[in-house]
């Protein structure tokens, strides 16, 4: 920022002629850190050599453009009873009194409702071991005894067991 401000500077000293000092047109020549934080650099009009914030040369866009909401109707009262009135304490500040209606008494009979004692157990998953097994010939190997006589190889019929849950359903019943 500091070149971009010398650069400029040394652009309006080499381009200025002699007479343009009358124009009142000042250029400040600061490093940036002369300011307070927080101030805007002031620069100086042709008229009345007045220092100005350069945001004041802008226009305020708020008074611009008009306010939108202003341009639609009130949602509120697109499907609003026509019977009702909304009362808006910025539009009608005064209370507005409706006619007295008379009381209207309601007396209500009681009502007796039996309905049978009805107790449920809800239905439910549940799940049995189902048992499973199978006979297979194994190949034993030879080996010598405990009184040391060999035993030849053969085989021999093992039986294996497993099995496995099946899942099922119980349906609801009466307590």
């Amino acid at each position: 920022m500091k070149i971009v401000a010398h650069l400029l500077l040394v652009v309006l000293v080499a381009g200025t002629p002699a007479g343009a000092d009358a124009t009142g047109a000042k250029v400040p020549a600061t490093n940036g850190g002369d300011l307070p934080q927080g101030q805007l650099p002031q620069t100086a009009t042709a008229r009345d050599n007045i220092p100005r914030d350069p945001r004041q040369q802008y226009p305020d866009p708020r008074l611009q453009y008009p306010d939108p909401r202003l341009q639609y109707p009130d949602p509120r009262l697109q499907y609003a009873d026509p019977r009702q009135r909304l009362l808006d304490p910025r539009k009608e500040p005064t209370v507005v009194h409706r006619p007295a209606v008379p009381a209207l008494i309601v007396i209500t009979q009681p009502v007796y409702v039996a309905a049978p004692q009805s107790c449920v157990a809800p239905g439910y998953w549940a799940y049995s071991w189902v048992p499973q097994s199978y006979v297979s010939s194994v190949w034993v190997p030879g080996y010598y005894n405990y009184d040391a006589l060999w035993v030849e190889g053969r085989y021999e019929p093992r039986a294996y067991a497993w099995g496995y849950y099946q899942p099922y359903w119980v349906p609801e019943r009466a307590c």
